[in-house]
């Protein structure tokens, strides 16, 4: 399989898992209903938890990115949100620890499958 035939099948899978964490139709943080957006709690990068859903939180552009107190400047204020939610704290502590896996084109189609459902 190409480079890019797995590029493109990653974005597609990205881009559904995005549209299911915004789907809960306002930030977690602050309740905005504007300008959604999807955030990775635990990084992309982690292949693991890319499109795993309980690692997704639906946050507002401000607080995914523009303030001084959003996801990306400082991560503190998604602990603080996860201390409310420990199924998911717990959940995410066990599969971080996992090793990292590099996904076959095969495993992509099935992971954006699972999530079309």
């Amino acid at each position: 399989m190409s480079k890019k035939n797995i590029a493109k099948l990653k974005r597609k899978c990205d881009k559904v898992w995005s549209l299911i964490i915004r789907k809960l139709g306002h930030c977690e943080l602050c309740d905005s209903t504007e300008f959604l957006n999807a955030h990775h709690i635990i990084t992309k990068r982690n292949s693991n938890l890319r499109w795993d859903l309980q690692n997704g939180i639906c946050l507002c552009s401000r607080c995914h990115k523009f303030s001084l107190r959003s996801a990306h400047n400082n991560p503190f204020t998604i602990i603080d949100w996860l201390k409310d939610k420990h199924s998911i704290e717990s959940h995410l502590r066990i599969v971080a620890q996992q090793d990292i896996k590099k996904f076959t084109y095969e495993d992509m189609e099935q992971i954006l499958e699972g999530l079309t459902k």
